[in-house]
This record gives C-alpha cells, structure tokens and sequence, in this order.
C-alpha cells in the first residue's frame, strides 16, 4: 500500500510538469470599453498591453520609455520637433499594413471635439492639440505630419520631458480606419489590433486572446494564449489559484484564503485615494466653504486607521516637495472653518444646499462626513453608494457634489496627478477652475528639473489648501502570482505588466515537493 501511494503521489507530480504557452490571469468583474480612446480604468490598461502597441512602450521593470511601433526617434536641438521612424514591418492582425497615417489619424480622432475622449488632453503639449480639442480650430493646426509611410513628425509648442512617457498610454495606440469613427465596439470582437495578441473569444466571464501571428516581434513571444477570466467572488478566485487554474491575481484578491503565500507580491504604486468637490454647484466652488469643510473632519483619526496614509495628490517620490493640506492645529480648526463659513454668508452653514456624496461603499471618510458636517453644521448630507463595476459610470453622469477617486498614475510623473486639474483637461469632471494653478503648471514646463517639481508642488497646494482635494490613502500594488512559474512580471509604481514580456515556465519538482 505504502509503495502505491508512492506511485499515485509520482504520478501526480508527473501530470504538473507539462509544459504550457497559456497563462490565466484573474480579474474582478468590469466593463471593458474595447475602444482605447474611451477606455478608462487599470484592467483595460492592463488588457490593452496584450492588444495594441503605441510609438512607445514601457520597459517591463523600469517603466523607462523604449521603442514599440517606433523603431526609433530623433529630436531637434530646441526639443520642439520630434521624428518618429515607424518599424518596418508592422501590419495590423488581419495582416494589412500600418502606416504613419494610422498614427496621425488615430491621434485626430482622439482629439477631435467630437470625441470627448478622457486622455486626450494627455497630447496638449503638440503644437494645436489643445486649440483643435477644445473646438478653437480644425484638425489642419495640429502639430502632427505623416512625411511618409513610415515617418511621423511631431512639433511641440514646448520641450516637454515626459512625452514618451505619456505616448507609452493606450490612448495613443492606432486604431484601424474601419472603427476610427465607432465609439462602440461591444458588437465588433474581431477588431483590427496591432499588438502581440488578438482576440479569439469574447464573454462576460472570459475573454481568450491568442497570439498575433502579424506582430512585428511574434517570434520572440512566448505564450500562444491568454485567458483572461472575470469574477465578483473573492474566495472563487482565490480558490482557483490555490488549485493552479490561475497563474495570476490581478484584482478581487482575498489574501487570507492564500495557499502559497509566496505568491503575493506587495510593492509601491504611483497611487492616491482622495476625495474631491464637483464645482458645478455654485456653493461648492467656493474654497473657502471647501476647506471649512474638509477642515472640520477629524483627519487624525481618520488617517490612524489606514494602512499608508496619505496627506498630499501626488504621492512622495525623491525630489519633490512635501506637502499637506495646511490647516491650523486641530484645536483650532473648528473656530477657524465656522469663521470661513460666516465670511462667505453662510454662518454655521446656514442657506449650503444638501450635499450629495457619492462613493463605492461607505468607509471612515463617509461615516465622519455624516456624523460631523450634520451635527457642526446646518448642512444635510446625503450618501449614495454605487458598488463597483457601475461606480465610474456614475462618476462621469456628475450627478454629486463630492465623489471618491482612486487614482493611478499613467506615468511616473507629479504631472499625472496635477495636469487633470487645469481648466481646460478632459480629466476635469469636477470643473475645477483656476487661473493661478494653471498658470504655474504651464510655467512648469519650462523649468528644469528641481525647479519643476517646486513649481508644481505650489499648484497642489492650491488644490490641498482649497479643500478642492482632500487625500486619503497611498495604497500599495497587491498581486497574486508564483513567479517561480511566470517570467517577464515585474513590480512598478505604475502596477502595469506588459504581457508580450511574460513566459509561463513549464513546472518543476523537488524531491518529496509537488511543485506547478
């Protein structure tokens, strides 16, 4: 008996070694836009590193800008004019060529006044770009010039240091001709794509991508499929991951139930969790009503519950400034914010309008907003929780006064966390609007280094001082995945993994051991 439990155990050992070009990656359920100028959240970002490619791509593990579509650039000596030379033999899946054209009019369509995409103010720093999406002037005053086939030119209205960074965003991908002008793609799961992996099924609890046999670096990818599964059950995913159905964790992570616990991987994200005011009620553009509220909030006791506090929009990174909310000691606050309201002829908040806060689910931020505005405050305060996957939807409709944003950075730059506050950035859902914070992150540009980041910093406070922002938490890249088994997965700041980097290795044994 004891010899054939021996064999049994062998045998199993055995039916693990296989080797296999599939790697399954688990999510928690969301709405894909499959149109990358109106998609939004991290799990398209992540899913779109497997569909497209743009001029640019980030390196796996530095997050350092390197050619993608672009097999090189130059860049003349006043940094205003930069030439794209596109790779040679790059084709769209369905085996059609693609050309500096695509580009161009992938980029126009993206910041045509028409499209109301999120990121295209991302490209302001083109020379027309921002004139041409705000509807001053038409797509010919745009800085962008297909030369030829395989050229594309670009002239910036200034030097900008974070350019190829920002072209490294899906955003910036071409889209095929055929569904430039469709904003919904939901019925078309075939659509032209030019990265490393093309879609092969599409459902509402998976989605499998098999490889693009046109991409112009196919030899050199490893996997053959990707399955992508989708999930609002916490203890099935992690379930799945406990009996190998699941090389990776993306999201719906359920730590507790971890059987290999190894397999998590925590690092720093470029990452903030805040609160913010819409401005589109008239009481609520006033900062001075802003900051009385946010400064009646007991933050102390509020940031002693969380697991990395956080005080400031752009999370610490070396360099760049430290800064807070600047208000008084807590002794003094409540003297100080009822003063505020008194000056703006709202004393004890007499006349405000109710307040509509929106969020993913009620926390110590949403609990003390209700327990202390209402009992401070003349001020009735009403909470409306949209559970995620339909939270951001409701979060573009507007109808809050104040809602809760997680916000990862699409580049590791303060800019990605300040840009989306200007007057005039299609980020600005709240419809913030300040002359003196736009002028100093338009001076910004022109600065070098540490003189930019100084200068961005007093931009933030502006945001943090107004109460317009008001920070809650750093939160840190949580991941599931053996590494032991999947190569090419590096932690970033940014928490995004190109899988055209990713190898599934086949699974291995040590004596006695069972192993993947």
């Amino acid at each position: 008996m004891k010899l054939l439990k021996i064999l049994l155990f062998l045998f199993a050992a055995q039916a693990l070694w296989t080797e296999t070009s599939k790697l399954t990656v688990q999510f928690s359920t969301a709405h894909i836009n499959w149109n990358p100028h109106y998609a939004y959240t991290t799990t398209e970002a992540q899913i779109f590193t497997a569909l497209y490619e743009g001029l640019t791509i980030f390196h796996p593990a530095t997050l350092e800008p390197i050619p993608g579509a672009a097999e090189k650039w130059t860049i003349s000596e006043d940094g205003l004019t930069i030439t794209f030379t596109l790779r040679g033999n790059l084709r769209w899946s369905h085996g059609e060529a693609i050309t500096a054209k695509d580009f161009k009019n992938s980029w126009l369509r993206l910041l045509s006044p028409d499209t109301k995409a999120e990121y295209a103010s991302l490209l302001d720093d083109i020379k027309g770009a921002r004139e041409y999406r705000i509807g001053q002037t038409g797509p010919e005053a745009v800085g962008i010039k297909a030369l030829d086939n395989s050229t594309l030119i670009v002239q910036l209205k200034q030097p900008s240091p974070q350019f190829f960074a920002i072209l490294c965003h899906y955003s910036f991908v071409p889209v095929h001709g055929i569904y430039r002008n469709l904003a919904d793609w939901s019925a078309n799961p075939s659509v032209p794509v030019n990265g490393p992996f093309v879609i092969r099924k599409r459902s509402a609890g998976e989605v499998v991508l098999g490889k693009n046999p046109y991409y112009w670096d196919a030899e050199n990818i490893k996997l053959d499929e990707l399955h992508l599964l989708f999930s609002d059950n916490p203890d099935e995913i992690i379930a799945k991951f406990n009996r190998f159905e699941v090389d990776w964790v993306a999201s719906g992570i359920k730590i507790t139930a971890l059987g290999i616990p190894e397999a998590l991987v925590t690092s720093p994200q470029f990452s903030t969790t805040y609160y913010y005011f819409s401005n589109k009620g008239k009481a609520w553009s006033n900062g001075n009503i802003r900051r009385a509220l946010a400064m009646l909030l007991p933050w102390e006791d509020i940031r002693r519950e969380l697991l990395i506090p956080g005080t400031s929009l752009v999370p610490p990174i070396p360099e760049y400034p430290g800064i807070d909310s600047g208000f008084p000691p807590p002794t003094e606050r409540k003297s100080e914010a009822l003063r505020l309201l008194k000056e703006a002829g709202h004393p004890d908040g007499t006349g405000l309008p109710p307040l509509t806060v929106l969020v993913p689910a009620e926390d110590i931020v949403t609990d003390a907003m209700l327990e202390v505005w209402q009992a401070e405050l003349k001020l009735r305060v009403n909470l409306d929780v949209v559970p995620f996957p339909n939270y951001y939807s409701s979060v573009k409709q507007g109808h809050y006064d104040i809602a809760m944003l997680t916000w990862t950075g699409d580049y590791a730059d303060p800019q990605t966390f300040l840009g989306m506050w200007t007057s005039a950035s299609s980020f600005n859902e709240a419809g913030f609007s300040s002359t003196e914070f736009d002028t100093l992150i338009k001076e910004s540009a022109l600065l070098p280094h540490q003189e930019r980041f100084n200068k961005l910093s007093e931009a933030e406070k502006i945001l943090l001082h107004s109460g317009q922002v008001m920070p809650i938490e750093h939160f840190p890249a949580v991941n599931i995945i053996d590494r032991r088994f999947v190569e090419g997965w590096y932690p970033n700041v940014l928490d995004i993994h190109p899988f055209k980097n990713m190898v599934r290795r086949k699974g291995y044994k040590i004596p006695g051991v069972v192993k993947r």
